[in-house]
């Protein structure tokens, strides 16, 4: 990771534990010059993260915005791959499956080694850089717009691409989740995977147990029924949302 990566997921983090400071404050927090610190908060601002005014830096509302890949790709990385580990186990020779632009399954495709013609069908640049190089793995990437902040490729293009394609299973994350539902903080994301989830046979949300949030995000991406399985790390302990779970028909399993 290079050093500006490093220090704008360090500044995320500062900002997470203090979510309104002074710039000069700020600084003390990343011991560097105030130039390189004015850079980093401009590339935050850019991407709709924090507004700064008179000195004061505010990140902006965390339930209602997309992080940038880097920081998100930074977050339980190891809980992800455990996730993707017992996921993998449910692809066969000769699948497709869509595999969305989330930095949960980006990880699947590092256990698809014994499997052949596995049939890939994505939004994620990251998920077709690594598969590309995959020869027992075709890969069908969307057109439209490429989206710098999550590493994805959204818009009417991709829905219209997805749209050719039936496939047998959809591997989504989310943002968050409840009993009511999956939800994200960007609508064009969230287009994205519906138009997945309406075109495929099963679908298996991988969420690990930090997006059980009592506040959800503000764009629902689908309710619980729309789900087949939901692949988590520890045992819910939610009641309610274990009910809705039962309730819904929703395969449970544990990695």
């Amino acid at each position: 990771m290079s050093r500006k990566k490093d220090r704008i997921e360090k500044l995320l983090k500062i900002l997470k534990a203090n979510p309104s400071i002074h710039i000069n404050r700020l600084r003390q927090f990343m011991q560097c010059s105030i130039s390189t610190l004015r850079r980093d908060l401009l590339v935050l601002e850019k991407n709709g993260l924090i507004e700064r005014s008179f000195g004061a830096v505010r990140l902006l509302n965390k339930n209602n915005i997309e992080y940038t890949w880097t920081y998100r790709s930074s977050q339980n990385a190891n809980l992800k791959k455990d996730l993707c580990r017992k996921a993998s186990k449910l692809i066969s020779n000769n699948d497709a499956i869509f595999i969305d632009s989330s930095t949960t399954c980006i990880y699947l495709i590092n256990y698809l080694a014994d499997r052949s013609r596995v049939k890939i069908i994505t939004n994620n640049l990251k998920v077709a850089s690594i598969a590309q190089s995959k020869l027992n793995l075709d890969v069908f990437l969307t057109g439209g717009a490429v989206r710098n902040l999550s590493q994805s490729i959204v818009g009417t293009e991709a829905i219209e691409f997805l749209q050719q394609f039936s496939t047998l299973y959809a591997f989504i994350s989310c943002s968050s989740l409840d009993a009511k539902g999956l939800y994200m903080a960007d609508l064009m994301q969230t287009q994205t995977k519906q138009m997945m989830i309406s075109h495929t046979q099963k679908v298996v949300a991988l969420v690990d147990h930090t997006k059980f949030l009592k506040e959800h995000n503000f764009i629902k991406m689908c309710p619980l029924d729309a789900i087949d399985y939901l692949i988590t790390d520890p045992k819910i302990k939610d009641p309610k949302l274990a009910k809705a779970l039962e309730q819904n028909q929703v395969k449970v399993i544990y990695s």
